[in-house]
């Protein structure tokens, strides 16, 4: 009888948290898409007018890159590259930056952010460099097996929002990313990385855009569309971003608690 209730204590005992590792909470999806949604209701119409205005500018740089350039002309090829990623990735960040700004003013009760304010005082070099370097590790983790830098890609996920809310330089919001993942990384996987690649599919939607009807269709499905889709990935990823931070936060102290009282 005693061998059997040593055993059950054991038992209870190895369930039990450690010393010095407070249980990890919860991150809680619903809470990050019903933050994302309150964003999105209570300013939609200015949201919606610069994700399709990013997306729109995005896909004609596109089109105009692949269809009206002398492709012939190797200068011309290589300029308009260059623009067409430019655009994008200039669009991609003040989208982000935006994005930061009306979820903050939101949950602070502040009137709206104004997007000439937003232009006017975004990080810009250190978002590009992030979003250059994120794309640069990634592209390398693909190369290594293509694993790798999925997970890469995970571990990043939120440095760009990391910079605009804690405005940390760009070595230290990568860390910071990653550190702030890592504890949720499968959920933060469900949230961030599984609607990218969902996205990432609709590039390829749309006819060949040959001729006026086309483009319209092709501005229509990846640039209104994808507009849309971008905006609310943008949100949820602010808002998990802000989530992640609060549970770091937590969880820092009440590890400093169980110190003390260890102590």
């Amino acid at each position: 009888m005693t061998e059997g209730n040593d055993s059950s204590t054991q038992s209870v005992a190895s369930r039990e948290p450690k010393p010095g590792k407070p249980p990890k909470p919860p991150i809680q999806a619903g809470r990050i898409l019903a933050g994302a949604a309150r964003v999105a209701r209570r300013d939609p119409w200015r949201i919606l007018g610069v994700a399709i205005a990013v997306t729109v500018a995005s896909v004609l740089a596109e089109i105009v890159a692949e269809h009206v350039v002398d492709e012939h002309s190797a200068w011309q090829t290589a300029v308009a590259g260059v623009l067409t990623e430019a655009i994008g990735l200039l669009g991609t960040v003040f989208l982000s930056g935006f994005l930061c700004r009306l979820t903050g003013g939101a949950d602070r009760g502040q009137q709206p952010v104004a997007i000439r304010e937003v232009l006017a005082t975004l990080p810009w070099r250190r978002l590009v460099v992030a979003d250059l370097l994120v794309v640069l590790l990634v592209i390398v983790g693909l190369i290594a097996l293509v694993i790798p830098g999925l997970v890469i890609a995970n571990f990043l996920a939120v440095a760009g929002p990391v910079i605009e809310i804690e405005d940390r330089p760009v070595r230290a919001a990568l860390r910071r990313s990653a550190r702030l993942v890592r504890p949720y990384f499968w959920r933060v996987a469900l949230l961030a990385m599984v609607p990218v690649i969902v996205v990432s599919q609709l590039e390829g939607a749309g006819p060949e855009p040959t001729g006026a009807p086309e483009i319209l269709a092709t501005l229509a499905v990846r640039g209104v569309g994808g507009g849309v889709v971008e905006a609310a990935i943008g949100l949820v990823l602010v808002q998990l971003c802000y989530r992640l931070i609060a549970l770091d936060a937590a969880a820092s102290r009440a590890a400093a608690r169980q110190a003390a009282g260890a102590a």
